[in-house]
């Protein structure tokens, strides 16, 4: 893990108490607002907002701490309506009633991290397709953009490595939380496009039906 959990951590112990701030603040303002007022609903997804990276940011800690996910079951359809929710044309089909065992903030935040590479590689649009193999999960993304050159295909899951100017951290810590699930992730040749191909085992009651 090394640098990646060494980052994490840091980051994670520096936001913790301005974000708890920004959590309270929040909830203040919503007391003040009225619920038929229509700034309400902004208040509300403000509100939800700090909620998940408040989770977020301890699943991070979690996982720098001891490299490894939690285990509970996870309903894939879930994680992917949510990393969805967060950006227009996306594309999300396959077998979603899933269950998977690990953690659903750290799994979501995969998913995040592929689609903003996605976009910040100039796709316009995103595709996400699950399908079960052999027991495990076999999850496809697919974007229109400029696609992955062969050559850097293995180079860009290395931690600090980055074409768009970014912290190069993303396909990194997306590459660890799959193994951390006892899956992995791989960059193929698309048709057109990057295509990422995941694979994370199912929940052994689903990997039994």
């Amino acid at each position: 893990m090394g640098g990646i959990a060494r980052t994490v951590g840091v980051l994670g112990h520096e936001l913790r108490n301005p974000l708890a701030a920004a959590v309270t603040g929040a909830a203040l303002l919503r007391e003040l607002v009225d619920a038929d007022d229509p700034r309400r609903r902004i208040v509300d997804g403000v509100a939800q907002e700090l909620q998940r990276m408040s989770a977020l940011i301890d699943s991070y800690l979690d996982f720098a701490r001891c490299g490894q996910a939690k285990k509970e079951l996870v309903r894939l359809a879930e994680v992917l309506a949510a990393a969805a929710s967060r950006r227009e044309s996306i594309t999300v089909e396959g077998v979603l009633d899933a269950m998977v065992v690990g953690d659903a903030a750290l799994l979501e935040r995969a998913f995040d991290n592929l689609i903003e590479n996605a976009f910040a590689a100039g796709a316009t649009n995103v595709r996400i397709e699950a399908r079960q193999d052999r027991g495990g999960l076999r999850l496809i993304i697919e974007d229109d953009g400029p696609g992955v050159p062969p050559e850097l295909r293995a180079r860009i899951f290395e931690p600090g490595y980055s074409r768009h100017g970014s912290t190069g951290l993303g396909l990194g810590f997306v590459q660890r939380v799959l193994q951390a699930h006892r899956g992995s992730i791989a960059c193929e040749n698309g048709a057109r496009g990057a295509r990422f191909v995941m694979k994370v085992p199912l929940a052994p009651v689903c990997a039994e039906a």
